[in-house]
């Protein structure tokens, strides 16, 4: 969690644009949050929360202290005036228990019925929804009279990836806030300064290039199980003539080992096919450099992105494993008619 205002790595217009709506008096209402993942937003986010209620400098200065109660309170999530509500680890959705209370208490607690008590100890409430691509249809719904007319006193901020993940109803109803992918040396002071992970730099700016923005996938191919399978999956993509077996052995022992969920094994194979695109990019700029552009290079990265384009389309996850490992074996680009176009 970052401590200060100066301490936000990338989207710095975001600093003034929040400063001034602060001294015109203009920071309430419904915020939509938006941005590729681990850019900042949930961090912002606390900060914001800091900003306002500390009880040591005025919100105008733009520089709480971290000290006071308020503050401290803000940083281990126990403030009385801000409210929280992430998706379960074991959920595929926010629960409406979590919104709008359990069903012989409906509206009697939750996050819609938190916001619009009073303030315990400071001037406002301040309601973060994390995780706003995880609403169905029926929380959304449940959020859109909070949302339209949040009280006086209280900002609402709901944290998602993109506009296009939410409902029109819940987008026409905040002001959105766009949080631009971070540049790869931005991402990479990231990583290091504030994550603290210690890897070469060759290593971080693979992860940072395979990841496309998303530093949470940067981050998870970084560490040591991540770098093991890495440098297998690369070492097999590697050889002249590829080992279909030992691609989808590869692949199938790395899906198997985050278990049955569904989500999950297609995260992993998201981030799996990233490494082939970024491997076989960077084959083509080597042959293009030496004046060797081999075109079973370019089929083998058309087919990786193809992968992709498929997990998106939900193929079937033991059939796609299968179909890319024998196609990058064979130099194939996976074109079936309209799967993949």
């Amino acid at each position: 969690m970052i401590a200060s205002w100066s301490d936000l790595i990338g989207n710095a217009h975001l600093v003034s644009w929040f400063a001034h709506s602060i001294k015109q008096n203009r920071m309430g209402g419904s915020f939509l949050f938006v941005g590729p993942p681990g850019v900042g937003k949930r961090s912002v986010a606390s900060l914001l929360a800091k900003t306002l209620l500390c009880s040591r400098s005025p919100a105008t200065a733009m520089a709480p202290c971290g000290q006071c109660e308020s503050c401290v309170q803000v940083n281990a999530e126990t403030h009385p005036d801000v409210i929280r509500v992430r998706k379960p680890k074991d959920k595929t959705a926010i629960p409406l228990d979590l919104l709008i209370g359990r069903p012989e208490v409906r509206m009697q607690e939750g996050f819609c019925r938190d916001v619009r008590l009073s303030p315990y100890c400071g001037n406002r409430k301040i309601a973060i929804l994390e995780d706003a691509d995880f609403l169905n249809e029926e929380g959304a719904n449940c959020l859109l009279k909070t949302l339209e007319e949040p009280p006086a006193d209280s900002l609402i901020i709901l944290v998602g990836t993109s506009e296009q993940q939410q409902l029109p109803t819940i987008r026409s109803r905040c002001q959105v806030i766009r949080f631009s992918p971070l540049s790869d040396d931005d991402a990479t002071r990231l990583i290091r300064d504030v994550h603290q992970i210690d890897a070469e730099e060759s290593l971080v700016a693979q992860a940072v290039e395979i990841a496309s923005g998303d530093i949470s996938v940067a981050l998870r191919l970084l560490d040591d199980d991540s770098r093991r399978f890495r440098d297998a999956m690369v070492g097999a993509l590697s050889d002249p003539y590829p080992d279909p077996i030992a691609i989808r052995r590869i692949v199938t022992t790395r899906t198997d080992e985050v278990g049955k969920e569904a989500s999950k094994k297609r995260a992993v194979l998201r981030d799996i096919f990233s490494i082939a695109v970024q491997h076989y990019r960077s084959a083509m700029r080597d042959e293009a450099f030496s004046d060797s552009v081999r075109p079973i290079t370019l089929a083998r990265l058309d087919r990786s992105v193809r992968a992709l384009r498929e997990l998106d389309r939900m193929a079937n996850v033991a059939t796609l494993i299968e179909c890319f490992a024998a196609d990058i074996s064979s130099g194939r680009t996976g074109d079936r008619g309209d799967i993949g176009s």
